[in-house]
């Protein structure tokens, strides 16, 4: 089996630790091959990729390597004709450039996924670009009938965004970087009657020589002033974005804003998270905490995320492993995002034990027997 990651990151230590956990000498059995080699040389990756058709291949997360994202901006860069100058390297966490970013990864993603028809995939490349484009992915559950946040379209400019809000008759929005991760790029936003305005985000606005910067940040920021939300959006904006409804979360016994972190395998729910903060950012990078899943839903509330995320799951039907995030509400299960990197819950097991990479584990036993059987059958015959 082949594995394009990261050799040196945690999602990979923790999947080789699982592999070897299931069958000792299952881990040796994994090809891993780092991103930074499929940049460099695409094509021997394809030749490995066609090598190893049956035994199964999985694409993780490029991550936050500000290197490797560099890499993948320039090469976006160059994908589109090398248009303007070339994209300045990024400084460590900063918000730049996500168009190019995902112009890059997606030439990549097609080309592996051109490989060969033979190649069983843990995650689809095509299921993967559509998951990384937030906007694709949300016209996708909404058009198999899931139950998300009302769309209000594509926003460049805060002006715009204004004028979405205003065709919505709401003066409460979300708007979400279009190739963002986690909370990175993502306002939520409220105005008052008497003109304050208020933006709470991960990015950090920076002004330097003249010039807006955004940078992420893991303790999120409040922004009130009208002319800093303004250059907030406007930046945003440009690389990308597009404005929803703001659905309120929950909130538990103690009063903190909830939301849930399904990951679904083969489209059953397996990992639950319940995330909980004093805001309206949930992700658990951002400092925030998990709650037990008992202490926030009941019976009845669970069997609608189950079928929430069944439903959800057949949006991308040549995907495996999904981490769904959703909005539990008294009469159903909001789907907010689907990632195809969603699976990185370290503790979070399901109702037999197994965490995420544990079930990934398995898939990899399967696929390395079935590959050794084939292999033997055409040596037989």
């Amino acid at each position: 089996m082949i594995l394009i990651g990261q050799a040196d990151h945690r999602r990979t230590r923790h999947l080789l630790a699982a592999a070897e956990s299931r069958s000792p000498g299952l881990a040796a059995a994994v090809d891993v091959i780092d991103w930074s080699v499929a940049l460099r040389d695409p094509d021997a990756v394809v030749a490995r990729l066609r090598e190893h058709a049956q035994g199964g291949a999985k694409i993780d997360s490029p991550g936050d390597s500000t290197p490797l994202r560099d890499a993948l901006i320039r090469h976006g860069w160059r994908c589109g004709g090398e248009r303007g100058p070339p994209p300045a390297p990024l400084a460590h966490g900063e918000f730049a450039h996500q168009s190019l970013w995902f112009a890059g990864f997606a030439d990549l993603l097609h080309r592996l996924g051109a490989a060969s028809p033979d190649i069983v995939w843990f995650n689809a490349p095509q299921a993967i670009l559509a998951m990384c484009d937030k906007l694709e992915c949300q016209h996708r559950l909404d058009a198999i009938g899931a139950h998300t946040p009302a769309l209000f379209g594509r926003v460049e400019r805060y002006a715009e965004f204004r004028e979405r809000m205003d065709a919505a008759g709401t003066d409460r929005a979300f708007l979400k970087a279009r190739y963002g991760s986690s909370a990175a790029g993502v306002v939520a936003y409220r105005r008052h009657r008497d003109g304050r305005e208020c933006a709470y985000t991960s990015a950090a606005l920076v002004r330097e020589n003249g010039a807006v910067r955004l940078f992420n940040t893991l303790r999120p920021k409040r922004y009130e002033d009208s002319r800093e939300i303004a250059a907030l959006i406007d930046a945003i904006g440009m690389q990308g974005a597009y404005a929803e409804a703001w659905v309120s979360k929950p909130r538990t016994v103690g009063g903190a804003h909830f939301d849930l972190r399904v990951v679904g395998t083969a489209g059953e729910p397996r990992q639950w998270v319940a995330r909980a903060a004093a805001h309206p950012m949930t992700n658990l990078h951002l400092g925030n905490r998990r709650v037990a899943i008992d202490d926030v839903l009941d019976t009845e509330a669970k069997q609608r995320v189950v079928r929430a995320v069944r439903n959800a799951a057949t949006a991308f039907p040549n995907a495996c492993s999904i981490g769904f995030d959703l909005i539990p509400t008294r009469e159903r299960a909001i789907v907010i995002e689907a990632n195809a990197f969603g699976d990185l819950l370290p503790g979070a097991t399901a109702w037999d034990g197994a965490g995420t990479y544990d079930d990934q584990a398995s898939w990899i036993g399967r696929r390395v027997l079935m590959s050794t059987l084939t292999k033997a059958q055409a040596a037989h015959a």
